[in-house]
């Protein structure tokens, strides 16, 4: 339902189902607990919320509204259309722009749509409250360039087996096309269990790129957080995979 555009394209929805990402045998049992739960198929017709997303530029504030008429479910709360950065521009087309795939889940943390190269999840860190996997990411189309230079971490939470946080990034520079240089890489996705929610939903979004193109630099940090979320609820379809 969110694309987020960037230099590279979007990078924020991926599409290599997890069910097939491991042998469910091999994981550790609260990381088995969280990706063998049933998939969340939902309508964009379910959600509301408020997103602000902040960059060098300054906040800009829209809300969705799931329950509106088709093409007038977005509405920029402020700045003003005119008022917006060229960055905040593109940004706000990229949120309104149609999703094509049949199946979404919305802002619900979906194993089915992270991007886990099969059999790469390891435990890489322990805490008294949560685990962090590390993983490959297995990019496609445009990003497939990137992924042999970019880690992956997944943290779940202990006592619920959520997920709460998939981050990925560059550790070192790389040249994901001959004519582009990324001196930095840096994705992070927050999720929060709401009460009520069958499944934790995304509620911070951090990234940064930046780096040289054609002899000019670029930086494209930038926070999207989500709130007043209400999930209506009325057109879940759980499946089991």
């Amino acid at each position: 339902m969110i694309r987020i555009v960037t230099l590279l394209s979007a990078v924020t929805l991926f599409a290599v189902p997890l069910a097939h990402a491991q042998n469910a045998s091999s994981l550790h049992p609260v990381l088995e607990t969280a990706l063998t739960r049933p998939s969340i198929t939902v309508d964009e017709r379910d959600w509301r919320f408020i997103v602000t997303m902040t960059n060098e530029d300054g906040a800009m504030v829209g809300r969705f509204d799931g329950t509106r008429p088709e093409g007038a479910r977005w509405e920029l709360v402020s700045p003003t259309l005119d008022e917006l950065s060229d960055m905040q521009a593109g940004m706000w087309t990229g949120l309104q722009e149609p999703d094509d795939d049949d199946e979404d889940s919305g802002l619900f943390f979906s194993a089915a749509d992270s991007d886990i190269a099969p059999g790469s999840l390891e435990l890489a860190e322990e805490t008294a409250d949560h685990l962090v996997f590390s993983f490959r990411p297995d990019f496609e189309g445009e990003e497939a360039a990137m992924a042999e230079h970019v880690r992956g971490a997944l943290t779940v939470a202990r006592e619920d087996a959520s997920v709460t946080r998939l981050r990925m990034w560059a550790p070192e520079t790389f040249k994901p096309h001959f004519a582009v240089r990324l001196t930095q890489f840096d994705m992070v996705q927050e999720y929060t269990a709401i009460d009520g929610l069958p499944a934790p939903v995304l509620t911070h979004l951090r990234q940064s790129i930046s780096g040289r193109a054609a002899f000019q630099s670029f930086d494209q940090s930038f926070e999207l957080a989500f709130s007043e979320i209400e999930f209506l609820g009325g057109a879940v379809d759980v499946e089991v995979d």
